[in-house]
């Protein structure tokens, strides 16, 4: 059974379909028992969508994007 943290961890790939069958299935057990959880879910599921369409319709400056893009690739790296 997959637990809170574990459950929160999973969140994006589980939006993107990216989950095998057995891991998709547990959360969404946990999910049937854990009211928490999924209202933080909805709530993560629709800061997702909000952000994807604001980002569609507005236009970053290139000085944004890029300096946007170095800073994810340096944390990314840090982490790794």
């Amino acid at each position: 059974m997959i637990c809170c943290k574990e459950c929160l961890d999973l969140l994006a790939d589980y939006l993107d379909g990216e989950l095998d069958e057995k891991t998709n299935a547990s959360l969404e057990e946990h999910f049937k028992d854990c009211p928490p959880c999924i209202s933080f879910f909805n709530t993560y599921k629709s800061t997702t969508r909000l952000c994807r369409e604001t980002l569609k319709e507005t236009e970053i400056p290139d000085i944004v994007r890029i300096k946007l893009q170095e800073f994810l690739k340096e944390n990314t790296r840090k982490k790794n």
